[in-house]
């Protein structure tokens, strides 16, 4: 039976040195600077050794909720399973949840997300959202397979997953890039399938490719559209249409006014909102999309 042996930490560490025995210089050194930063901080009343462990153990059930076990948490965070289950889990009669956690270990598991343990898949907000504004315009979600280059039973799980494929992400987004201003009847799709998918559209609340482009917000899973109906984001997309023409009759350019806004909106958006007011035409999108 072969057993293995986890690789000790590397000397200059406090580990190394406290829990380890190590004393070559490079330990003692580490050692020494450790204290040193410890009692000055002590002096100036700064000294916060250990964190609160809640924010944590969020982290690791949210990542649970989306098939990322606690080992695999600790696999890319380079810490024992037992150190990050801890936090999950009680150990023992004497050994509790963890409460409390170092600063260095909860930032080594707070920085694993979803992207990083399961590399080439991502969140499935935006494909939902642009799946969803395609068929507010009319496009019903059969239609839409072989465009997007799967069948047409698939889109409609797309619409229910939580996380998708990157390349299946970018396929939707390149589709819905050429037909969100297109009449899908156009494209052969009989009326009826068309007044289907509006009416459902329509029963589910979703969203039209003109109020995300207004919002800007399409690939952003945090943003939430009931809010920001609530919050008269609509009153907010306007003003900002404003500033973007106003940026652009002062000379910038879309990446320059892109910047001067913080990112908060897409560079498409900048650039389309540039278009309209340079050429003076403002494309009626609900016109072409009916």
């Amino acid at each position: 039976m072969t057993t293995t042996t986890k690789p000790l930490p590397p000397h200059g560490s406090l580990s190394r040195h406290k829990y380890h025995k190590c004393k070559c210089d490079t330990c003692y050194e580490g050692y020494r600077a450790y204290q040193r930063s410890r009692h000055r901080k002590q002096g100036y009343g700064t000294w916060q050794p250990l964190v609160d462990a809640e924010p944590i153990r969020q982290h690791l059930l949210k990542l649970r909720e989306q098939g990322i076990a606690f080992t695999r948490v600790a696999e890319i965070a380079g810490l024992h399973p037992p150190t990050v289950g801890a936090f999950l889990y009680s150990l023992g009669p004497k050994r509790p949840i963890k409460k409390r956690a170092t600063r260095e270990i909860a930032a080594k598991i707070l920085a694993v997300t979803a992207e990083t343990a399961t590399p080439g898949i991502v969140d499935a907000t935006p494909t939902r959202r642009r799946l969803q504004a395609l068929a507010v315009n009319g496009w019903p979600m059969k239609a839409l397979g072989p465009h997007i280059g799967v069948s047409p039973a698939t889109v409609n799980r797309l619409t229910l997953q939580k996380r998708v494929f990157r390349v299946t992400a970018e396929a939707v987004a390149a589709t819905y890039l050429r037909l969100a201003n297109q009449n899908p009847a156009d494209h052969g799709v009989p009326a009826a399938s068309i007044e289907r998918s509006r009416r459902r559209a329509d029963r589910e609340g979703w969203r039209d490719p003109l109020w995300w482009e207004d919002m800007g917000r399409i690939d952003d899973p945090d943003f939430d559209p009931e809010a920001a109906d609530a919050f008269g984001f609509r009153e907010r997309a306007t003003l900002r249409r404003e500033e973007i023409e106003h940026l652009a009759w002062c000379g910038h350019e879309p990446e320059q006014i892109l910047a001067r806004l913080n990112n908060e909106v897409s560079i498409s958006t900048v650039r389309q909102i540039v278009q309209e007011w340079r050429t003076g035409e403002k494309r009626n999108r609900k016109q072409v999309a009916a």
